[in-house]
């Protein structure tokens, strides 16, 4: 029986699925394997780490819940809820929905203006389009700044970030102690010489989640980044 963490505050994981939870980079509807979701499942099982979903397909909020729920994963205790349980994506942004109200255009949508600020939309959009994880890092940042010392723990708990990977003032809202994993397969979900860099498992797209992988997710949850 796996021991749980109750402390006053929850490790995070922020999960992407395409060549995580699967092992294919561009797919064209939301697919999730059983190997990579057991492999998920041992590490929410030995953390209680709650999941924020940075994934394309994000917005399958609901949908994406229910599966991790019908691979026996307690979503009810580790699933946020919106909409704190996604980051933004950079389709949230007005230079990107400029971007894809062009290309609707070309196309030959003529919307009304009213029409053209659903930001939630997925029409035109594409997971093949890299446009869309080129500021994950930044969007797993924004989501720290906000949320961090809510769910990891505040400034009481441990003084800002003093490392040596943590010097940069940029991430002064940093805490050292904050425990928390990014799954994703793909380099832009966190920068070099970061702390973000530092608590980020690098899956291979055409393996997705492995073993390995869930063990190292664990001790960085358990531990921080200190610990190899």
């Amino acid at each position: 029986m796996a021991q749980k963490i109750d402390n006053g505050s929850r490790c995070i994981i922020f999960l992407d699925i395409d060549g995580v939870l699967n092992t294919t980079k561009h797919n064209t509807q939301i697919y999730l394997q059983s190997q990579q979701l057991k492999h998920l499942k041992h590490i929410i099982e030995n953390t209680d780490a709650l999941i924020v979903l940075t994934t394309f397909w994000r917005h399958f909020h609901e949908y994406i819940t229910y599966v991790l729920h019908r691979n026996g994963i307690d979503v009810g205790r580790n699933m946020l809820p919106l909409p704190i349980g996604t980051t933004l994506g950079k389709q949230c942004t007005k230079k990107f929905l400029h971007h894809h109200r062009i290309k609707q255009q070309e196309n030959g949508y003529h919307l009304e203006e009213e029409e053209q600020g659903d930001s939630t939309s997925m029409i035109g959009r594409s997971a093949d389009d890299e446009n869309e994880y080129s500021s994950r890092a930044e969007e797993i940042e924004a989501w720290l700044k906000t949320y961090g010392e809510r769910y990891l723990g505040g400034c009481e708990q441990q003084q800002h970030n003093n490392n040596n990977d943590d010097t940069n003032e940029e991430y002064a809202f940093h805490l050292t102690h904050w425990k928390y994993v990014i799954l994703d397969d793909r380099p832009s979900a966190a920068k070099p010489d970061t702390p973000l860099y530092s608590r980020f498992v690098h899956t291979k797209t055409e393996i997705g989640l492995t073993e390995e992988d869930a063990e190292r997710a664990i001790r960085l949850l358990k531990f921080g980044p200190s610990t190899k």
